[in-house]
């Protein structure tokens, strides 16, 4: 006779097997069931899970939507749609909640920062406070903190510049550079000061305030890794979260002596020489959900979150803009023609300037054009919440998982034509398109999302999409080193996979 123990062990294995038959006869019979999709979709999330994981879910959306049109079922409760109408739906007229997968990269998911923060009240709480701090007029006065770092950039290249006896133009890793200019433009703007990341052989910013400065550079690494690692446990938190155990990713406790001692500072002083992002946190933050102020441990939280958001997204963009002028050879001739060509001692050219001299139109369209081809997240997801939802002819049922496919609308022919072309002519006034068709669907451009879930850092985004173009293309010829293999992975936002990209910087001639 078997032990009872034995014998319990095989009735929780066939009730678990009972219980996932189950889940499997109603995710077979779902009324998604008619949403067209491949034929292991009603079955399982484990290929989901793997391409999440990898940073390749992108390419089976892509393939899957190429094959069963602008709605298709990937999985037992989740859905992609690229269709125009149901992504003003979900956007704007329903304007879905974020998928409950957002809240997890936060420290704490009781106190999240705003990309993290799924809670409809609250999340529209935080977003009302911080909007003012994100308005054009605000990022405006943040430029100072801009040029600071595109300077440091243009002097770590002319001092390659120098050494270079040949003449032909110094090899960058472009994609690395931009990603540090973007981590120390936040770090200026968020935390006060910046990580030392795109020259670090410029200290004389960086040595302030008191603190180590080797621990003040580890701290986007220690905030990468931190949320990378929350990501990547996030399914592995759900389960044991089901067993009463809470797992939690704090961080590294000489990070937050290093902001707290730079927070206290600013508290003692009684009229800040910086109206930054930091300072206005420290003056005007409460939590959303309580009211209370926020202590170090909140601005910690809230600054991390956008430090991830506003880096990534806007390095990741630039790169694929660069990637686009250096393979499409006569849109960039025509742009470095519209731009004056700078030497390194001339002003840096600001984002006000780009956003309103005429010189600058040209630019600006290949901004938006490469922010067509390369939204800066190619999807988001959304969830249908409690309630039946109707899209395109479908009814879709409590709790389906309905991410929105911008990069597929974005490359819809019926909305743009050839629209797999580099083409910023399409953004260019009547007068100066010539034959070149204009843009009539910006009903089916979402480079920002949209509604109330709309990036909040669309004005701070462009002013550093701008500076950082403007200033590197009016100094330097552009052309990439041949050879190399580019791939993108997506966890959140499109990257290149390997982090890296090498060009070719030759000096315009002044």
């Amino acid at each position: 006779m078997p032990s009872l123990s034995i014998l319990a062990i095989y009735l929780a294995v066939i009730l678990v097997a009972v219980l996932e038959l189950q889940k499997k006869l109603l995710a077979v019979n779902s009324p998604l069931r008619k949403v067209p999709g491949p034929w292991y979709a009603p079955l399982t999330t484990l290929h989901l899970r793997c391409l999440f994981s990898t940073g390749s879910i992108w390419k089976l959306v892509e393939r899957s939507h190429a094959k069963y049109g602008p709605i298709v079922r990937l999985g037992p409760r989740q859905v992609w749609i690229s269709d125009k109408e149901a992504m003003k739906q979900i956007l704007l007229k329903i304007d879905l909640p974020k998928v409950a997968m957002y809240s997890e990269i936060s420290r704490d998911r009781f106190s999240p920062g705003l990309f993290g923060e799924i809670r409809e009240e609250p999340h529209k709480r935080l977003k009302r406070f911080l909007s003012p701090a994100f308005a054009t007029a605000y990022v405006d006065n943040l430029e100072a903190y801009f040029k600071d770092t595109v300077r440091d950039l243009l002097d770590k290249y002319e001092s390659q510049v120098l050494v270079d006896s040949s003449r032909k133009g110094i090899i960058v890793d472009l994609a690395d550079d931009l990603h540090n200019v973007a981590l120390d433009i936040m770090g200026e703007c968020l935390f006060g000061k910046g990580f030392g990341q795109t020259n670090p052989e410029t200290k004389t910013r960086t040595e302030r305030h008191g603190v180590d400065e080797k621990v003040w550079a580890s701290i986007p690494r220690a905030v990468f890794d931190g949320l990378s690692e929350r990501y990547q446990m996030v399914y592995v938190k759900r389960f044991l979260r089901k067993l009463g155990m809470d797992l939690k990713f704090d961080w590294p406790a000489e990070m937050i002596t290093s902001i707290d001692a730079v927070v206290q500072r600013r508290k003692r002083v009684s009229e800040c020489e910086r109206r930054d992002l930091l300072q206005y946190l420290i003056e005007e933050g409460t939590k959303p959900d309580t009211g209370a102020a926020m202590d170090t441990r909140d601005i910690i939280d809230q600054l991390s979150e956008m430090l991830l958001a506003g880096s990534e997204t806007t390095s990741g963009t630039l790169g694929c803009l660069f990637l686009e002028l250096a393979r499409n050879p006569e849109v960039r001739s025509k742009l470095l023609a519209s731009l004056p060509p700078l030497s390194f001692a001339d002003e840096i050219v600001s984002s006000k300037a780009v956003r309103k001299e005429p010189q600058y139109e040209y630019l600006e369209a290949c901004i938006k054009e490469n922010l067509r081809l390369h939204p800066i997240a190619s999807e988001m997801g959304r969830c249908t919440g409690k309630e039946w939802v109707t899209l395109m002819g479908y009814d879709l049922p409590p709790h389906t998982v309905v991410s929105a496919s911008y990069r597929d609308l974005h490359r819809n022919e019926q909305f743009w034509p050839l629209a797999q072309r580099f083409w910023p002519e399409r953004w260019l006034s009547e007068d100066k398109r010539g034959a070149d068709p204009a843009t009539t669907s910006m009903d089916a451009y979402y480079p920002f999302s949209g509604g109330k879930h709309s990036c909040i850092g669309i004005n701070f985004a462009w002013a550093e999409m701008r500076m950082v173009a403007a200033n590197i293309l009016s100094r330097f010829e552009v052309t990439e080193v041949p050879g190399q293999g580019v791939d993108f992975r997506q966890y959140i936002t499109m990257q290149f996979r390997t982090g890296h990209w090498k060009v070719v910087l030759k000096p315009r001639r002044v």
